[in-house]
């Protein structure tokens, strides 16, 4: 089955599909090209400010490293005859100047708190706590830990548990002899003020967090459901920033940096790592997308409409000429073709078909005179054919008439001019129907039956046609005319003796592409089959084969002779009636 698009169909399904084509290519190449350029800006904004909140800290944490060296350097704390309260001063300053020293303190050598900022714990050994001892050779930095009974003397009110970062440095007399440690405690928060100065600018609504993590991967600084667990994170190489799966079975835009210390402050592998949502960072980007869409798919319905309006201009002069070919019918009628001027090739197309059109018409015109020539010339040649069949007819009755009854030759004569008869009839009804290629078998026989009963009068016989209207070609016609004759004249011949009384009865079907012709009389029968030998015997089986047929025989009561033959049995095989003829009158 072949599917039939018209213009307008088609130019409205391009101009559209070229339309949605667009703007699924635009959101394909905006998802993955710009995609891919968005996340790598992100990763690197990500990146930069990780890097600026690790730089922070290392500085920070150099400052506090250095406010240490700086006390130690003072007179008023390196002297072992200077008073606690002079020291507690020095200490108090150094505390107001950086408030996020929760607490500063001066260890002799013994564990012995000697002076304090807040005097808290003044007095006390602390000895057993040996975070102060690891400034005795150099400056010291610790990780962050929780403080549970300093936390209750510095934020009593205070409901989550501070953590503090410690700080020593060792304190030298001028001979170089250890004389104690200045000692610190630096709050944590002062970490969550770093990250809110680098990460402050960045809305609340991209989803961005920060976390810093200890050197064991422990959430020091972060989300508080991920605080104190440890997370299996490493720095990305370079300035990468890579989406990864986060336990909780998300996917984030992680980057992460490592603290590696400022000038003489070593550091302590902290890592700062920032996170985004990629459905949030690359929210822009499906926005961006929809709005392609959107607007994709609105220029594809104008689109749309564009071709409807230019397919209804392109296609207008072709459907007026198909109108006028519609309307001039099938009856042969010229078709009045509208001559159009709309665009060139639609101009170029009507001027073609109107001088194709009256090229036509001129030569249909001259093939209708031809055919109307040819038409009564072959009607003059049936009618002249007729005519001389009739002469010759005549001319065997007169010299059949000379001759004796009984006379063998008289017979002949007499059958000859029956078979001469029964062409005679056909080329008749063929002058006088409208068809010339076509003859009315039915009509033939009766007709042929008619003359018989005038050629062959017997009151004791009758003969009878039963036909169905079959038109046939006069190739297949002839031969059929001629066996129905023959099977006729032989029932009249040898199935009545004796003046016996009777019926032959011609019959003629159609059945589908077949016509089956019965010759049956009620006579003494023909014991099987035709006499053999005889001309009409001849005849009979001759032309039988010639139009391809079969002929059967049916002697249960009287005899039946049925012919069947292909309709269409002229069409590769014309029937040569003279040469059988000739053959059978030979014989």
């Amino acid at each position: 089955m072949i599917l039939k698009i018209g213009l307008r169909a088609m130019l409205i399904a391009c101009l559209g599909g070229i339309g949605l084509a667009f703007t699924a290519g635009t959101a394909a190449f905006l998802q993955i090209e710009a995609g891919d350029r968005l996340q790598r800006m992100i990763g690197d904004q990500l990146h930069l400010y990780a890097s600026q909140v690790a730089d922070k800290l290392d500085r920070g944490m150099f400052e506090r490293y250095r406010d240490l060296t700086v006390v130690t350097s003072l007179e008023t704390i390196r002297s072992t005859d200077t008073p606690r309260d002079a020291r507690r001063v020095v200490l108090q300053k150094l505390q107001d100047t950086y408030p996020d020293y929760a607490w500063i303190g001066f260890i002799r050598p013994t564990g012995l708190l000697e002076a304090a900022t807040g005097r808290i714990n003044e007095g006390m050994d602390v000895s057993a706590r040996g975070w102060w001892k690891q400034g005795f050779d150099r400056p010291y930095v610790g990780d962050v830990h929780d403080a549970v009974v300093l936390a209750k003397l510095l934020y009593a009110d205070r409901k989550e548990v501070p953590r503090f970062v410690d700080l020593a440095a060792p304190v030298h007399d001028e001979r170089g002899t250890l004389t104690g440690v200045v000692a610190a405690h630096l709050s944590w928060d002062w970490a969550s003020e770093v990250e809110r100065s680098v990460l402050g600018q960045i809305p609340d609504e991209t989803g961005v967090e920060a976390m810093i993590l200890s050197t064991d991967g422990t959430v020091i600084l972060g989300p508080q459901s991920l605080v104190g667990k440890p997370l299996a994170i490493a720095p990305a190489g370079g300035q990468d920033t890579k989406v990864q799966s986060w336990p909780d079975g998300r996917n984030f835009l992680t980057s992460v940096v490592q603290t590696k210390g400022y000038r003489d402050y070593p550091g302590l592998g902290w890592r700062v790592v920032l996170r985004q949502p990629v459905d949030q960072a690359m929210a822009p980007i499906s926005e961006l997308r929809n709005r392609v869409i959107a607007w994709g798919a609105f220029a594809s319905l104008l689109a749309v409409l564009v071709g409807h309006v230019l397919a209804t201009w392109l296609s207008a002069p072709l459907r007026a000429m198909s109108r006028a070919v519609e309307a001039a019918g099938i009856d042969g009628a010229v078709p009045d073709l509208p001559l159009t001027s709309r665009y060139t090739e639609a101009a170029t197309l009507s001027k073609a078909l109107r001088n194709y059109v009256s090229d036509l018409q001129d030569a249909d015109s001259r093939l209708r005179g031809i055919v109307a020539e040819k038409t009564v010339l072959l009607r003059e040649i049936h009618h002249r054919v007729k005519n001389n069949l009739q002469v010759i007819c005549g001319l065997m009755m007169v010299e059949m008439r000379r001759l004796p009854k009984g006379d063998l030759a008289r017979g002949r004569i007499e059958a000859l001019t029956g078979r001469v008869t029964s062409m005679g009839r056909l080329h008749e009804q063929l002058y006088t129907s409208g068809d010339l290629t076509n003859v009315d078998l039915g009509m033939h026989l009766r007709q042929l039956c008619e003359a018989l009963r005038d050629l062959r009068p017997n009151d004791t016989v009758t003969i009878h046609a039963d036909t169905d209207d079959a038109a046939c070609s006069i190739e297949l016609a002839t031969p059929l005319g001629l066996i129905a004759n023959e099977l006729v004249i032989n029932a009249l011949k040898h199935a009545f003796p004796d003046g016996r009384e009777g019926t032959v009865t011609v019959l003629l079907r159609k059945n589908g592409d077949r016509l089956s012709m019965t010759v049956a009389d009620d006579g003494v029968g023909c014991a099987g089959m035709l006499p053999k030998g005889g001309i009409g015997t001849t005849l009979v089986d001759a032309l039988v084969r010639q139009v391809g047929g079969t002929i059967s025989f049916d002697v249960q009561s009287g005899c039946t002779a049925t012919v069947s033959v292909p309709l269409n049995a002229d069409v590769n095989r014309p029937v040569t009636v003279g040469a059988t003829v000739g053959a059978a009158v030979g014989a």
